[in-house]
């Protein structure tokens, strides 16, 4: 069971929480803002970060929510769900495909999420999304929704819903596509049928590249690699950081480091 007090503390939310949409956006706007998406522990040890077994929630609470850490989507969209469901959403866990810069969706179905049903309606949630993704809840429903000056839509095509994603003067694309099918933490494991095997090899997806990510107040910072993605009011700025200083300066950044100890 989760201390939620702490929980809600360490991301900076004002108790007590009542059960809409309001309070959905905040709780997800505020942890995308103190808690980083960073996978770098993984692809240090060689290992995916997508069994499920291997990810201890307490000690991922402890010291990387708490502690600021952060973690993979595993951790982060996990750690999420016991929040949430400690307050009473209800919250599902569902399995995507992530869009892949080749221009398809990935042969698996490895990235975690989760979804909130609140008056009638699914709002799908993503505290564990490197980016650039949204900041706050979306609601699954026609039309585009804004926030922070990027277009976000959600389209269903036979059963499966594709989260699209358009900054500010720029074109739409693909996030990921999902079925929302409730599926269970434990169904990241290392077995054949297990979440995030590739359909085609049976091989699991690893993390081979560092990805680190926050949310700012008006957008986010997304550092693949050496590559940095910032987005301000739906700006969207893409450059590589060749020189160390300027790329340990945005790491520190993204990793919530004071000034003073860089």
């Amino acid at each position: 069971m989760v201390d939620a007090e702490r929980y809600l503390a360490g991301i900076g939310y004002p108790d007590p929480v009542d059960h809409t949409p309001r309070a959905l956006r905040e709780l997800h706007r505020r942890h995308m803002e103190r808690v980083p998406y960073d996978n770098s522990a993984w692809v240090e040890r060689g290992e995916s970060g997508l069994i499920a077994a291997d990810i201890d929630l307490d000690a991922v609470f402890g010291a990387g929510v708490l502690g600021g850490r952060g973690g993979n989507c595993l951790e982060l969209s996990g750690s999420f769900h016991r929040l949430l469901d400690g307050l009473g959403f209800e919250p599902e866990i569902y399995s995507a495909a992530l869009w892949e810069p080749d221009g398809r969706f990935a042969d698996a179905e490895a990235h975690l999420l989760l979804g909130v049903r609140l008056r009638g309606e699914l709002w799908l949630v993503d505290v564990g999304f490197a980016g650039p993704g949204f900041i706050e809840p979306l609601r699954v429903t026609d039309g585009v929704q804004e926030q922070h000056g990027c277009g976000y839509r959600v389209t269903e095509n036979g059963g499966r819903l594709t989260i699209e994603r358009r900054p500010r003067d720029g074109a739409w694309r693909a996030l990921y596509r999902l079925t929302p099918r409730p599926r269970a933490f434990g169904d990241w494991h290392d077995g054949p049928d297990g979440v995030g095997r590739r359909a085609s090899t049976g091989e699991l997806v690893a993390a081979t590249t560092v990805m680190r990510a926050r949310a700012t107040e008006r957008g986010q910072s997304v550092l693949v690699g050496r590559v940095l993605t910032t987005v301000d009011d739906g700006v969207q700025r893409t450059r590589v950081l060749v020189d160390p200083a300027e790329f340990r300066a945005a790491t520190d950044r993204i990793l919530g480091v004071p000034a003073g100890d860089r």
